[in-house]
């Protein structure tokens, strides 16, 4: 084997290079975190993320911001109508007395039934704004052209935040209608303040104080949270993996239980603890802006008592002061408890737009080249012409200067060591991501050319990593052309040509059996079964210009894989009157035998090329690699 990697060393030509890519695929897009745009505007998600709240539920939207604007107005009527009734009992005015007390209960009765109201219609919007918000995140999720923010860590991470905190996009509404009734209320009671002595407008600015510290509370526990992400994904990812069926066997049958439950323990015990550190200086800042408030308190009521003896006061001014403190102190408190959640709130609708933002120019860098038509059929085939590519935020390039042809209407076979760059290559074609350097040219015209919606209608493909999609089994295989997912005949002819028709017939209802013992009815399959129905939506597609087979039937026995193949090169066959190109990815050389073409791939570029027997007789690195796996089973 060491000889086999040295022969692919030897034969890839220039040695390789660490310098970094001179043209970066991600260069234009947002970089993982804030967004450009919304780190120049703040409040742009704000008001997105409202919008889309109205959407949701525009009547009740309005309804909800009418109930608390009303409800805030009379709460100030009723607190008012405190002083009218202290004065009242005092001066021995029944009526005055009657009145106050009536506008008190009137104010309580309305505020408590709109209050009410408004909860039970926030709710409502809540649950709508929430769906709405959810598809579209898996629009902008789905809809992006490549994988980059699936497969690069940080990303990984913003969306993992992004993710948990989709309930409070869904909460913009309440915040946005909690501030408005803190404004409406502050507004009022400076009011209520002044006309009892503008001096006393002083009073609201102690708060200031503790409405600063309170920001600062949240940017403490803002980037616990951020610097804590990795952990708790790890956190999450050790608890999954100690409860999921996947990895149940392994678990049972290395002892892991125990190493994961300790892991998890451990991390948790340090996520806990630095967690009650920044809780605690939290606290502290509450604290301290609590105190700074009851000075101004105290100073404010004393300076109202001393008025009354001075005969500058009433005693309903005493009360109408010392409820407007209290009330200002609880609007303080609230404003800061609301600070708290709108930053939230805000966090996660700078996330929404950093997805946002992300999406449009990973499309608007598709869109902005030069459109043209796919092709009905191919002719010349498909050809990579000095390509070279690295992985966003990576240096070491996978491929260097590849250069290769894939015939049209024929089957090709690619073979490497792992990591030899054979998926990303894959992933390349698919236009998942575009070349670091070179290019990939389609019948002569640069596949960036085509339209990338259009050319992956023509493209059809089998991974490894194959989804397991939990449906009925019609619609399993079906997506893979959604046109014909209600035409059990199509599915089954895909089975069919998947060799996988028996999986269907042996399920208690056939076609509309439900996969996943999670659903009620549900069946569970075998690795083997699953993947042969990945394969059968593979085959979905009746005219692809391009079918990828990406080790397509590792979870199947060699005996299986090889007479599936067989299968593939009848339905290639069939498709060489449009020139469908078949490349096969597999580790197993009797089944790459069979290929019209065989590729070598190693040190991220072409070394060998040719049929079996042209390569066997060459006696190079194939001959090697494959003389090693035959005397595997002999």
């Amino acid at each position: 084997m060491w000889k086999a990697k040295q022969g692919m060393a030897e034969r890839s030509g220039r040695q390789p290079t660490s310098r970094p890519p001179t043209i970066s695929p991600a260069a234009e897009l947002p970089a993982a975190g804030l967004s450009p745009a919304s780190s120049r505007a703040p409040w742009r998600g704000f008001w997105t993320a409202l919008a889309l709240s109205f959407r949701a539920a525009p009547t009740l939207f309005v309804g909800i911001f009418a109930l608390e604007t009303v409800g805030s107005v009379l709460g100030l009527l009723g607190t008012y109508a405190v002083k009218a009734l202290t004065d009242s009992v005092l001066a021995g005015s029944m009526g005055g007395v009657l009145f106050a007390a009536g506008g008190i209960t009137l104010a309580g009765v309305v505020q408590r039934f709109g209050t009410q109201l408004s909860l039970v219609g926030m709710l409502r919007v809540e649950e709508k704004a929430q769906l709405l918000l959810d598809a579209q995140l898996m629009a902008l999720t789905g809809g992006m052209p490549g994988l980059e923010h699936h497969e690069r860590p940080d990303y990984a991470g913003e969306l993992a935040l992004l993710r948990n905190a989709r309930r409070d996009l869904g909460n913009v509404p309440l915040a946005a209608v909690w501030n408005l009734k803190v404004v409406v209320q502050f507004v009022g009671q400076a009011a209520l303040l002044t006309s009892l002595h503008p001096v006393l407008l002083l009073l609201p600015l102690c708060g200031v104080p503790s409405l600063l510290l309170a920001t600062r509370a949240n940017a403490l526990l803002q980037r616990f949270q951020e610097a804590n992400a990795e952990r708790a994904r790890t956190i999450g990812h050790l608890f999954d993996c100690a409860t999921s069926a996947t990895a149940g066997k392994e678990l049972r049958v290395f002892g892991l239980a125990g190493e994961l439950i300790s892991r998890h323990q451990r991390l948790s015990r340090n996520t806990l603890r630095d967690h009650d550190r920044a809780d605690w200086q939290v606290v502290a800042l509450g604290a301290a802006g609590d105190l700074c408030f009851a000075a101004g308190y105290i100073a404010a009521i004393g300076f109202v008592v001393w008025r009354a003896f001075h005969g500058l006061a009433t005693a309903g001014d005493v009360a109408l002061a010392a409820a407007l403190g209290a009330q200002v102190n609880g609007n303080v408190a609230e404003a800061a408890r609301r600070a708290r959640f709108t930053q939230s709130v805000l966090r996660a609708v700078r996330r929404y737009l950093w997805l946002s933002d992300y999406g449009e120019a990973a499309l608007r860098r598709v869109r902005e080249v030069r459109s043209a038509p796919v092709p009905g059929h191919l002719t010349g085939g498909i050809t990579l012409e000095s390509v070279t590519f690295a992985y966003p935020g990576t240096y070491a390039p996978i491929l260097r200067d590849a250069s290769l042809h894939l015939p049209a209407g024929q089957v090709v076979a690619l073979v490497g060591e792992n990591g030899a760059g054979k998926t990303t290559l894959v992933k390349l074609l698919a236009r998942f991501y575009e070349p670091t350097e070179g290019r990939i040219l389609v019948d002569g015209v640069d596949l960036r050319w085509l339209d990338l919606d259009a050319w992956r209608g023509r493209i059809s493909a089998a991974f490894q990593d194959f989804a397991r999609f939990e449906f009925v089994v019609r619609e399993t295989v079906g997506v893979g052309a959604l046109a014909h997912v209600e035409q059990p005949e199509k599915v089954g002819a895909a089975l069919t040509r998947a060799g996988a028709a028996e999986i269907a017939s042996s399920l208690p209802n056939g076609l509309e059996t439900q996969l996943g013992r999670d659903w009620q009815g549900g069946v569970e399959l075998s690795g083997g079964q699953w993947q042969r129905l990945a394969l059968g939506r593979a085959f979905m597609r009746e005219d692809p210009l391009l079918v990828v087979l990406d080790e397509p039937t590792a979870a199947i026995d060699a005996p299986t894989e090889h007479a599936l193949f067989e299968r593939f090169a009848a339905a290639a066959s069939t498709g060489a009157s449009r020139g469908t190109v078949t490349l096969l990815i597999s580790h197993r050389f009797s089944t790459v035998r069979m290929a019209d073409l065989i590729l070598v791939l190693a040190g991220g570029r072409i070394v060998e090329r040719g049929s079996h027997d042209e390569l066997i007789r060459h006696d190079g690195v194939y001959a090697e690699l494959y003389g090693l796996q035959a005397a595997a089973y002999r």
